[in-house]
């Protein structure tokens, strides 16, 4: 049997679908529903086993109302069995409702789905259930996902201390399939960062994996260093990063490019290659060029684009992308993943 991982090209964001079989499917992160139902309906996986949605932000996890929406046109024709939602998210939007009530019609609605979502929990029909470190493993034959950041407690003190940051309280999932491990690191940085590092130095087993997704569409996190740290304990054999090509926010950045140019060229480590969802200005323009563009992106354009893994429980994989990703590659002037990018120091 084989196991497909596909990350969407879905811009800077995430969203991940897990198939071990024909009926069984894993969706991590749902940045757009529409992407995500299309490919579903074009794959045939009618049966949603289980949704992780690592945190709250916008390019992991739609508004409620379009949560919701989406939910209730899927379940038509298929089955969502559990939710998996980030800690806070209930809460929060309560609160917003209680202090907004009866203001607008988009607060009607909201509160709408809270209570759609109340009744398909009550009636059994979508279990929505919090996820923290060791909750709510999936297990299905040879496939088993982990949740190994955050612990409940560490949360708690996050939000106690802040409500935003929400990156740090990331769930980052193993996926494991046999022999074969995916390390999947959500947008994690800072505290919550440091410690996954702390972890990994504990059980460096636990971490370790054939396929890492880079966290935060290749954004380079202040403890840089711990990233370092990290990904070498993970020492992957790709590294797979979604990305879009519009950000306004430089991803990839050079620093996190020349950290996995410095793993690929390490002979003591095991990355062969890494690859992007979409093209970045980083793998188009000089680092003079990219200094004169402010926040500015570039036109969407597909690099990678759709990428599936093909695992094999004995821990073979193999590397499929919608694009022939080479013929892409060779129009770009600058391919990082050829180390030829222009990596030199952007002036602030």
């Amino acid at each position: 049997m084989t196991c497909k991982l596909t990350f969407l090209p879905v811009g800077n964001a995430d969203s991940i679908v897990i198939c071990p079989d024909d009926d069984s499917t894993v969706v991590i992160d749902i940045a757009n529903p529409r992407v995500l139902d299309k490919w579903l309906q074009n794959n045939h996986q009618n049966n949603i086993r289980q949704v992780y949605i690592t945190h709250a932000h916008r390019d992991h996890f739609p508004q409620l109302v379009t949560l919701v929406e989406f939910l209730k046109i899927w379940i038509r024709r298929g089955t969502v069995e559990k939710f998996i939602l980030p800690h806070s998210v209930y809460k929060d939007a309560v609160e917003k409702l209680d202090n907004n009530r009866g203001k607008s019609p988009h607060y009607q609605k909201l509160e709408v789905a809270l209570n759609q979502l109340d009744d398909w929990d009550r009636k059994n029909i979508i279990r929505i259930l919090p996820g923290s470190l060791d909750s709510n493993q999936f297990s299905h034959g040879q496939l088993n996902i982990n949740i190994l950041h955050p612990s409940l407690p560490f949360i708690e003190k996050h939000l106690a201390k802040s409500s935003g940051r929400l990156n740090e309280i990331s769930l980052v999932l193993r996926v494991t399939y046999g022999d074969f491990a995916a390390l999947l690191l959500a947008d994690i940085e800072g505290d919550g960062l440091r410690k996954c590092v702390d972890s990994s130095m504990l059980n460096p087993p636990e971490f370790s994996a054939n396929i890492v997704k880079i966290p935060h569409h290749g954004a380079w996190p202040k403890n840089g260093d711990d990233l370092k740290q990290l990904l070498e304990t993970i020492d992957a054999e790709i590294a797979v990063l979604s990305v879009g090509s519009e950000n306004t926010y430089g991803h990839v950045v050079p620093d996190l490019f020349a950290l996995l140019l410095s793993l690929k060229n390490d002979t003591s480590k095991r990355l062969q290659n890494f690859a992007c969802t979409e093209v970045t200005r980083t793998c188009v323009h000089s680092a003079r060029k990219r200094s004169s563009m402010g926040k500015s992106g570039l036109a969407k354009q597909l690099c990678a684009g759709e990428i599936t893994i093909f695992a094999e429980t004995s821990g073979q994989w193999e590397l499929k992308t919608q694009t022939v990703h080479e013929d892409i590659i060779s129009t770009l002037t600058h391919p990082a993943c050829k180390g030829k990018a222009d990596l030199g120091i952007i002036p602030t």
